[in-house]
């Protein structure tokens, strides 16, 4: 998506959005960069240092020395899907 201005936040899981995380970061001013942790194998997958699938050790790295806001899917989130009813 090209919106012809750097974002001032940027929300996503950083297999698929990193890039965009980190341009987000690169501006002046206030920003914004929510890192999805994937880390619930029982309700979705589970992306992580070690996963066979999907290693993140460089985001996790990168969104902590940056201060990004880190959310684990498992730790954080009562429901993944709009069916689960807890």
């Amino acid at each position: 998506m090209n919106i012809g201005r750097r974002p001032i936040a940027a929300f996503g899981i950083p297999m698929a959005t990193w890039q965009m995380l980190q341009w987000t970061a690169a501006g002046s001013g206030a920003r914004f960069c929510f890192y999805v942790h994937h880390t619930d194998r029982k309700r979705e997958w589970a992306y992580d240092r070690d996963s066979s699938i999907g290693r993140l050790d460089k985001g996790l790295d990168e969104a902590k020395v940056k201060d990004w806001t880190v959310v684990s899917m498992k730790d954080d989130w009562k429901s993944i899907f709009p069916f689960e009813k807890n």
